[in-house]
């Protein structure tokens, strides 16, 4: 029991919500808790009091945590000092998935247990402005009502809200509404060097400026390959990208300044000709091109995809070298379906936090996007948010020690927690961050695009995965709704991985036996979809808005009508009704376009809808 009597009041609110996540019992009989300002984290208990130095206010509930995971002992004295020194984690939020206030406040308790000094909220369109309807119209947009509930909870655990927007590329949800059009270039990508389009921008702007205490904002800029190459282009004919990147910075950054605010950027654009360029360690950027870019904004280098320090490293170099302040932003792996890879992300987050506190970067952000559809839960990525904020701190083993303090805050078994990645674990590779929970549910039953990619041994793998988690699964905790959701999965592709294969086999092999226990997995196939659409709707309305859910409806509805196409084909088929089933008679070629390798799904990272489903143009 701990005693709050002398506590600042200023930290009282945030103190009691954070003792009752963790199970700490308050009252006047417990040990004294005395706080106090200090360089770096210390926690002392005594028989009588609980001493805790802090080098800032959210540092109190890592505080209470290491109380938490030693609570055991009768005394000790614990120095904790960071590695890095801001850590933040970035929530998708205009992806499709907008989450509620509510799941917002549950993600800052555990993001402030595990050491973060701030959230920033990922919203392209997704907060309403005012005198644009169609901003964010149908999306779940955020009011300033909620944003500014949402920011007043995170001032009691210390944290700071940062607003997260795109001032260049992105905006596409708005691209469909006439009254914009002639704020876009090309694709995404908005019409610099326009009053209408600067207009627009500082709208956005005074819009969070307004609304977020911070001053700090994140105003994107990331990915726009094909500036000046649309409309711009027509107007001012062919004008070097870097050029007109720099000019339109020099314009929103005035805009930043004009409302107190200190922007950072990602900062792909000044490395990158185009996708897959960004990485080159070898690239030389030219002196002359690391002096236009102005040093008031900070550059945010992001990578998601590496597993070495020396890479990371060499990377954040070539950053200092524009000598502007650097952020770095590694990634919780969400954005690949309705399945996390938490494995791949421990190994890349190791990496680069190393490298980062070798190179002195001192801000580090934690992305979680939500690419084409955001059907994973962001608690589905807790092990990996856990890892980086003890790697702030320079705790960089996953061990027991780590895997206590994950249960202390979770209350679930870290490796039993692990289990949530499964759906796309075919090897024990690492390596291959395979998407295999989202292909192998979209893969059409006739057409069978991904089929070449499968191999026979994968309903054991999935048997095998389906048994593991079925063990745990009252061990969940107030989680247990993800895995349930998850589990669903599981059975669903355990049945329906080489179900298209089978049928296909027994078609061309004119095996009527066959095609009657195909007929049959299809009809059993199709009750597991079911059940699997009723934990995910479940998941996605406990955690987000209404808005986006539409989308996960239509696909997996998608997915059951095409089953019944396949049922009744067959039906009509094994009944005499028409001689041939078209789509299984046509040769299944590898789903890349290779034409003498077949690539198989262990290593297929194909998170998006259109291309799993269908080659037709109009999907």
């Amino acid at each position: 029991m701990l005693s709050i009597k002398n506590l600042d009041l200023k930290y009282q609110n945030g103190f009691s919500l954070v003792a009752e996540k963790l199970g700490i019992e308050l009252g006047d009989n417990g040990l004294v808790v005395h706080v106090a300002l200090a360089p770096h984290l210390s926690v002392e208990k005594t028989s009588t009091h609980l001493n805790i130095q802090i080098s800032s206010h959210n540092e109190l509930y890592v505080a209470l945590r290491v109380f938490k995971e030693n609570e055991d002992k009768a005394t000790f004295k614990i120095d904790y000092p960071k590695k890095i020194k801001n850590l933040t984690f970035m929530l998708d939020a205009s992806r499709n998935a907008v989450a509620t206030t509510e799941t917002v406040k549950d993600y800052l308790l555990n993001l402030v247990i595990f050491g973060y000094d701030a959230l920033q909220l990922y919203t392209e369109d997704t907060f309403e402005m005012e005198g644009e309807p169609f901003f964010g119209y149908m999306r779940g947009a955020y009011t300033k009502v909620e944003l500014q509930e949402i920011e007043e909870f995170a001032e009691e655990l210390g944290m700071e809200l940062v607003p997260c927007i795109q001032t260049l590329a992105h905006l596409n949800a708005i691209t469909r509404y006439r009254q914009y059009g002639h704020l876009f270039d090309t694709l995404d990508i908005l019409l610099v060097g326009e009053e209408k389009t600067y207009e627009f921008i500082e709208k956005m702007i005074q819009t969070v400026a307004t609304t977020f205490k911070s001053k700090k904002i994140n105003i994107g800029m990331d990915e726009a390959y094909m500036l000046g190459r649309g409309k711009y282009l027509d107007k001012n004919g062919y004008q070097n990208r870097f050029e007109i990147m720099v000019k339109h910075l020099r314009r929103v950054l005035d805009i930043c300044k004009k409302y107190g605010l200190e922007p950072m950027m990602w900062s792909d654009m000044f490395f990158a000709q185009g996708w897959g360029d960004y990485y080159n360690k070898e690239k030389q950027i030219p002196q002359s091109t690391i002096d236009q870019v102005p040093k008031e904004v900070s550059l945010v280098y992001w990578d998601y995809y590496h597993t070495d320090v020396d890479h990371y490293e060499k990377m954040i170099e070539k950053h200092q070298a524009f000598n502007n302040p650097i952020y770095f932003a590694g990634g919780a792996w969400k954005w690949i379906g309705f399945t996390p890879d938490n494995r791949f992300s421990l190994a890349a987050n190791k990496a680069s936090m190393i490298a980062c506190a070798n190179k002195g970067v001192d801000n580090v952000i934690i992305t979680s996007w939500g690419d084409n559809g955001a059907e994973a839960s962001p608690f589905s990525i807790l092990p990996s948010l856990a890892y980086n904020g003890v790697l702030k701190y320079g705790h960089q083993e996953i061990d027991d020690a780590f895997k206590h303090t994950f249960k202390v805050v979770t209350k679930v078994d870290f490796d039993a927690f692990m289990l949530i990645d499964s759906a796309n674990q075919l090897t024990n590779n690492l390596a291959h961050k395979s998407t295999a929970n989202k292909h192998f549910l979209y893969n059409d039953i006739l057409l069978g695009l991904l089929d070449s990619t499968t191999e026979a041994h994968y309903p054991k793998i999935y048997t095998k995965h389906v048994n593991k988690m079925k063990k745990q699964m009252d061990n969940y905790g107030e989680y247990r709704y993800i895995f349930e959701t998850q589990f669903a999965l599981l059975k669903v592709l355990k049945k329906k991985v080489l179900l298209g294969v089978e049928l296909r086999g027994s078609y061309q092999r004119k095996d009527k036996d066959g095609l009657l226990k195909s007929l049959r997995d299809l009809k059993q196939t199709k009750k597991l979809i079911v059940e699997f659409k009723d934990a995910f709707m479940k998941q996605w309305y406990l955690e987000n808005k209404a808005f986006g859910y539409e989308i996960q409806d239509l696909r997996i509805g998608g997915i059951l009508q095409r089953i019944d196409t396949a049922i009744l084909k067959l039906n009509q088929y094994l009944n005499g009704q028409i001689t041939r089933i078209e789509e299984l008679e046509v040769e299944v070629l590898d789903y890349y376009g290779n034409k003498d390798v077949v690539q198989k799904s262990h290593n297929i990272a194909e998170f998006r809808y259109k291309p799993v489903v269908s080659v037709g143009v109009t999907v």
